[in-house]
């Protein structure tokens, strides 16, 4: 029994030594599953060995699986620690290159099964051999090589295989046993691959020695074993055999040019050994992988270009910096790649190197901006005017244009001020010889803009823009820099800055662009370069124009060209008066001064009117102007429809012209809506909403504990006001209207509408009943019989509170039993006759009893219009 626990012991090291470099043999698993499952257990957790992958799974098969290159550690069977990297040995904010290949943790790679062996695979002791005889004899063999590099072949004898590659084995096995046995046919497949031991040694994140298969090549045992450490070298990684460097591998072979030539498969005793980097070279700005690069000897600048995948286009290569730190100090070198000579400086360790970016200023060209079919940035020649910029008006121009206000921005001295010049491109496109087509210079920018028809949207890409002029420079995106108010390129989803705000500028799909937007960074750059004694070159235009706001103060601008920006006069604008208010400073004192004049004469330049900056420019409106002055009659009307008023008008005067009422009309049971009181009941609405939801709230805290109901009901009346649609309701009696009683006929307001119905002999009964119903009027039934005809009031109801809505909207309170009486004012055809909640039912809910009070006017009030 001893004996026995000593061979098991023996067998769970061996299967925790070497599980995954190759497969147990089913003797072996079947000797481990005779075991109690206790002592099977017990073995299990004492080796650091999975029982499911021995226990699980199909045992019976002589054919054994395939496996990956798998590596595990000979020296312990615990988990291995995890090395993390140390840090680099660079003090910039650049990766060492190709490190990150290797990281993560040891033994990762995965096991798979019935991985193909190559023919050009080495037999070697330990190895096992799938042998199948069929046709005189059936046999299904497994043969491992011996030590002495020999498999024993029954009824034939020893065969030596050692050495010699898979294919030449299967050759020869085949061969030997068809000339032995007569009648035979012989399939010779791989079965388990040999286990041998490799070291891995030096600067790998975890050194020592290993068990792998035979396929196992140098990057997959650094790969499993964890990687290298970022002090060691990944370009002499030395495969040492028998005391000698058999292979130098150099992985940047593997990474950059993806060259596996040189990924030698290792064998049994073979120790790969990972030097201590010697040479770190740092590569950074406008090249494709900036990052730390290992030299492999001597270097130069257009090699370690090569390793970091070229330059960009953008990259200014006729001053490239390179900063190298020596014995002697920090030196700095400059090199003008455009030289072969240049391009041929060695690089020592430690140098840094730095490709900076050409100047985005667009030079020898100009922009063109906004609402144009080609936007973009053209080149220049000397004497260029803006119809060469735009071309004609139904080619160069998108439909939304603004023909009427153009404008140029134009750098005027060194320090990039700018100066704007307005223009007519209807002029400037038509007539080419006009005053508006104007000369450009260098730099200049043209900045078409909207006409106000194109919603505020246009197609705003740049990059994606097919159509070129024969002059066109490049469709990338230029804009006009906010700081210095040059033309520049920027890349796409770029931003532009513009007086320490960033505007954001999306350069494919649609986008706003509206004036505002096209003339803020213009405006900002003019806020930008004013100073004391020299105000930002700005004018405010409000009142009846089209687009009121701020505007550049052009070289060139008078009245009518100031209107012009503003998209010109609205409709109801008041020509004979205009006023123009001005900041005057004398000194440290600053006064206000308002200048009127007639517009109609400033225009016409009768009586012209100077502009300077910071002008505040007011357009009045007519007297008395108004727009939308309308009422709508619906219902009963001899002649219903929409009518004009003016102001003053009453209700008498607007029936009275739509032929008064017909026969069959009910002016008692009108509805009267006004636009302003729809506003006001929609805030009340929202109010008694979040009124009802807090003491809907404080209420739920009160009843912990208590056994009142759920407020079902009052939750529903919350989810009712969210819905509630505004009437504006406004009680009228049309009756006195149109008699002409001062307080009954009211003055007319702007979305005014009336509804006068047919007569309909109805009362309703609404709310806490137990059928909510109509029933045909009756002069001589009472609320009570109403109610009693509905079924009587539920258990809920609050009989104390009962009203009556009345035809023309109007409600009567209740009077203790005063309603159920005979001696009050009857009920009328169209009355809603409204049994209200019990508020104490309900825990108090204070608000419930207004909100459900508006909810059955709104409703009365609905049902009135659709009937």
């Amino acid at each position: 029994m001893r004996l026995k626990k000593l061979l098991l012991s023996a067998l769970m090291t061996t299967l925790a030594g070497s599980l995954l470099a190759f497969t147990p043999t089913a003797a072996q698993i079947s000797q481990f599953q005779s075991l109690p499952k206790a002592q099977q257990e017990a073995l299990a957790r004492q080796y650091g060995v999975d029982i499911s992958s021995l226990t699980g799974g199909s045992t019976g098969s002589a054919s054994v699986a395939q496996q990956a290159p798998v590596l595990e550690p000979v020296t312990t069977t615990e988990a291995p620690v995890v090395v993390h990297q140390a840090a680099a040995d660079n003090d910039s904010s650049l990766s060492l290159f190709g490190y990150d290949v290797f990281s993560g943790n040891s033994l990762g790679l995965t096991v798979v099964d019935n991985l193909p062996v190559p023919l050009d695979y080495q037999m070697g002791p330990g190895d096992i051999i799938s042998v199948q005889t069929f046709g005189k004899t059936n046999q299904n063999l497994s043969l491992t090589i011996d030590r002495d590099g020999s498999v024993n072949l029954p009824d034939i004898g020893p065969v030596a295989v050692a050495g010699q590659t898979f294919a030449q084995l299967r050759k020869q096995l085949s061969d030997v046993i068809k000339n032995k046995t007569i009648g035979v046919d012989v399939s010779v497949t791989m079965g388990a691959m040999r286990t041998m031991q490799i070291y891995i040694v030096g600067e790998a994140m975890q050194p020592g020695a290993y068990n792998v298969n035979g396929l196992t090549t140098i990057t997959q045992a650094l790969i499993a074993s964890g990687g290298v450490k970022k002090s060691g070298s990944l370009r002499h990684i030395q495969l040492m055999r028998k005391g000698k460097v058999v292979s130098d591998f150099d992985l940047y072979d593997l990474l950059i040019k993806g060259d596996t030539s040189k990924d030698t498969r290792l064998s049994s005793g073979d120790t790969l050994f990972i030097p201590v980097r010697e040479n770190s070279i740092t590569i950074e700005g406008q090249v494709a992988r900036p990052a730390v690069y290992e030299a492999k000897g001597d270097i130069t600048v257009d090699q370690l270009l090569s390793l970091a995948g070229g330059a960009k286009p953008q990259a200014y290569l006729s001053r490239v910096s390179v900063r190298r730190t020596s014995a002697n100090g920090l030196q700095q070198f400059t090199l003008d790649l455009s030289f072969p000579m240049d391009r041929g400086f060695k690089l020592k360790n430690g140098d840094k190197i730095n490709l900076s970016a050409v100047s985005m200023s667009l030079k020898g060209a100009i922009a063109v901006r906004g609402e144009v079919v080609r936007q973009g940035a053209l080149n220049f020649k000397q004497g260029m005017k803006v119809s060469d910029a735009i071309g004609s008006i139904d080619d160069g121009l998108k439909l939304t244009a603004d023909l009427n206000y153009a404008l140029l921005v134009r750098e005027i001295n060194a320090n990039q001020d700018v100066e704007i010049y307005q223009f007519s491109l209807l002029d400037a496109l038509t007539n080419q010889g006009s005053a508006a087509n104007l000369t450009l210079q260098e730099k200049d920018q043209i900045f078409v803009f909207d006409n106000g028809l194109a919603q505020g949207y246009w197609s705003g890409s740049y990059a994606n823009s097919k159509a070129k002029s024969d002059g066109a420079v490049d469709q990338t995106r230029e804009v006009l820099d906010a700081e210095t108010g040059a033309v520049v390129i920027t890349e796409e989803n770029a931003t532009l800055k513009i007086a320490d705000k960033e505007v954001e500028s999306n350069a494919s799909g649609l986008r706003k662009a509206s004036r505002e937007a096209l003339l803020k960074p213009i405006i900002e750059r003019l806020k930008a370069q004013a100073s004391y004694g020299s105000p930002a070159k700005v004018i405010d235009v409000s009142g009846a124009v089209k687009f009121p706001g701020l505007y550049p103060l052009a070289k060139n601008t008078s009245v009518s060209s100031l209107l012009a920006a503003a998209g010109g006069l609205n409709q109801n604008a008041y020509l004979s008066s205009a006023e123009l208010t001005r900041r005057n400073t004398e000194g440290d004192k600053s006064t206000i001064d308002r200048i009127n004049f007639s517009l109609k004469d400033a225009i016409t330049g009768k009586y012209p009117v100077a502009l300077i900056a910071q002008d505040h420019l007011m357009v009045k409106s007519q007297p008395s102007w108004q727009e939308g002055m309308d009422v709508e009659l619906q219902g009963e009307f001899v002649f219903p429809g929409t009518y004009t008023f003016r102001r003053g008008e009453t209700l008498k005067d607007v029936i009275e012209r739509a032929g008064g009422f017909t026969e069959f009309a009910y002016p008692s049971g009108a509805v009267f809506s006004r636009e302003r009181l729809k506003r006001q009941e929609a805030e009340r609405l929202k109010f008694l909403n979040a009124q009802l939801k807090q003491e809907i709230s404080a209420m739920s805290l009160r009843r912990q504990g208590s056994s009142v109901s759920d407020p079902a009901q009052a939750i529903a009346i919350v989810d009712q006001l969210d819905k509630a649609e505004p009437v504006g309701r406004l009680v009228v009696d049309l009756n006195y209207a149109v008699k002409g009683d001062k307080l009954a006929n009211l003055m007319l307001e702007k979305g005014d509408k009336l509804f006068v119905p047919a007569l309909n002999p109805v009362v309703s009964i609404v709310g806490e009943v137990q059928f909510s119903s109509n029933h045909t009027f009756n002069p001589n039934l009472t609320v009570e019989d109403y109610i009693t005809s509905a079924g009587g009031t539920k258990r809920q109801a609050d009989t104390d509170r009962i009203y009556i809505v009345k035809a023309n909207g109007s409600v009567e309170l209740p009077n203790n039993s005063f309603w159920f009486s005979r001696d009050y004012d009857p009920l009328e055809p169209g009355d809603t006759i409204i049994v209200p909640i019990n508020t104490d039912y309900l825990d108090g809910l204070s608000t419930l009893s207004t909100a459900t009070q508006i909810l059955y006017q709104i409703g009365v009030a609905w049902s009135a219009i659709k009937d």
